[in-house]
């Protein structure tokens, strides 16, 4: 498969597949969704998830490899019983290759928690079988880097072989730029010697757990783009390739109140959020503010997720009404913007019309 230049990590959860269903075909061109694999809801068998995510995401190539971030609490069915035989260190491959045979577009992540190297050559042996691409994904906030990693990238730096992408995700971090200097050494370590066609990718968000701390309007910054420039110009891999976690971040459980009202509105470098701390604002009024914020608000993309922000602030009872609908119009653009990042297109230009039929 040909990596774009963007990889966007994605669970498959409402928020990220109704984002991405909405975007322009255009759009999903110049993505390469990396899925994490978890029971969709309470449907089973595990392919209905991956039915869901194809369903958003029709026709095109993506990555895929184990949600290790999902728990499958206390009501088993045959979907959390698939999903733990993958989650186990090592996996079930049997489980594995059968779940992803009947999805021609689905390119596997090598399951190496726990694993050998003899079992990482014998998936790479069954992606070729049939005709898929790989991916070397370093959990980094997992597993880490297996130990065998440096045989196994000699032997097929010695192969020549330019059917993999490599990508070290981070998970969520307190900085991009912190990671910069430990992935650039494993890159410079373990991967000096691939060939120049490979796309490395180094994957992490920021995005925040805590909104307390903003009040009125407000924008935070991320810095994935600064960490891309950094990691290429320490490890001068010609494929570096820009990753993030499309304005999300991993599953996490707990008992969480209900958060407040809010409007996150992405721009290039950051997300735009109106709330407030005192008594909940109304998606209308957010959506006003986050319009009239001179500088940041730019109008005219085109797309579902921004039309949905202009029909919140006119009132319109299509547009945001809950949270849920919030974070699938702020995927949409964070998507769009980064796919198209520094040449974003006039509307004339997309070729699909978003149509409003998923919640």
């Amino acid at each position: 498969m040909e990596v774009t230049d963007y990889l966007v990590t994605l669970c498959i959860r409402r928020a990220e597949l109704s984002g991405l269903k909405e975007l322009p075909g255009s759009t999903k061109d110049r993505l390469t969704p990396l899925v994490l694999l978890a029971p969709w809801l309470a449907t089973y068998p595990l392919s209905k998830a991956i039915d869901k995510f194809e369903d958003a995401y029709p026709g095109r190539p993506y990555f895929i490899d184990v949600d290790s971030y999902y728990h499958p609490g206390d009501n088993n069915n045959e979907a959390k019983e698939a999903w733990a035989e993958l989650a186990k260190r090592p996996a079930d491959l049997a489980v594995w290759h059968a779940l992803l045979l009947p999805y021609p577009n689905a390119n596997p992540c090598l399951l190496m928690a726990g694993s050998t190297i003899e079992n990482a050559r014998a998936q790479i042996a069954w992606a070729r079988e049939n005709d898929r691409s790989f991916c070397l994904r370093m959990n980094m906030a997992g597993p880490g880097i297996p130990t065998w990693m440096p045989n196994l990238v000699a032997e097929l730096s010695a192969e020549g072989a330019v059917d993999y992408a490599v990508v070290f995700d981070f998970g969520l971090v307190d900085s991009a730029l912190g990671v910069a200097p430990l992935a650039a050494g494993y890159i410079t370590s373990f991967f000096s010697g691939i060939p120049p066609e490979i796309p490395v990718a180094v994957c992490c968000t920021t995005f925040p757990s805590d909104f307390t701390v903003f009040d009125g309007i407000e924008e935070l910054g991320f810095s994935n783009r600064d960490l891309l420039a950094q990691i290429r110009q320490a490890t001068n891999h010609p494929r570096m390739i820009y990753a993030d976690w499309g304005s999300t971040k991993p599953r996490a459980y707990g008992h969480a109140s209900a958060p407040k009202n809010r409007i996150d509105y992405p721009t290039d470098k950051g997300w735009v959020i109106a709330r407030d701390n005192d008594d909940p604002v109304s998606f209308q009024t957010a959506a006003k503010r986050i319009i009239a914020a001179k500088g940041r608000w730019t109008g005219g993309l085109g797309i579902w997720g921004e039309q949905l922000i202009e029909g919140a602030a006119a009132g319109q009872t299509f547009a945001i009404d809950s949270m849920p609908k919030m974070y699938s119009a702020r995927i949409n653009i964070h998507l769009h913007r980064q796919a198209f990042y520094g040449e974003l297109p006039p509307p004339e230009a997309l070729d699909e019309a978003w149509s409003d039929d998923d919640f």
